[in-house]
C-alpha cells in the first residue's frame, strides 16, 4: 500500500516522499477490494513474465506501468 500510487505521484508532482506514501496509503484504505485485485493481476503478470524465462516481463512490465499510470491518474487526479 506505501508504493501503489506514492510511486507515480513523485513522479508526477513535486511533493516529499511521506506525503506521497500517506496519499497511497489513503488510496488503498478507501478502494481496498480495487487494490487487491490490481494486486493480483500485477502479480500475476509478473509470474507469467517470469514463468516464461524473464521473456514475458519485456512484454508485461510495460503494459502494467501503463496500467498503473492511468489507475493513478484515476484515483489520485480525481481527486485533487
Amino acid at each position: 500500500s506505501v508504493t501503489v500510487m506514492s510511486i507515480p505521484l513523485l513522479l508526477d508532482r513535486e511533493i516529499d516522499f511521506m506525503s506521497a506514501i500517506i496519499v497511497s496509503i489513503k488510496a488503498v484504505f478507501e478502494s481496498p477490494i480495487t487494490m487487491l485485485g490490481w494486486g493480483v493481476i500485477v502479480t500475476f503478470g509478473a509470474l507469467t513474465g517470469i514463468a516464461t524465462g524473464f521473456i514475458g516481463l519485456l512484454v508485461i512490465f510495460p503494459i502494467l506501468g501503463h496500467t498503473t499510470w492511468h489507475l493513478y491518474r484515476r484515483v489520485v487526479v480525481r481527486d485533487s
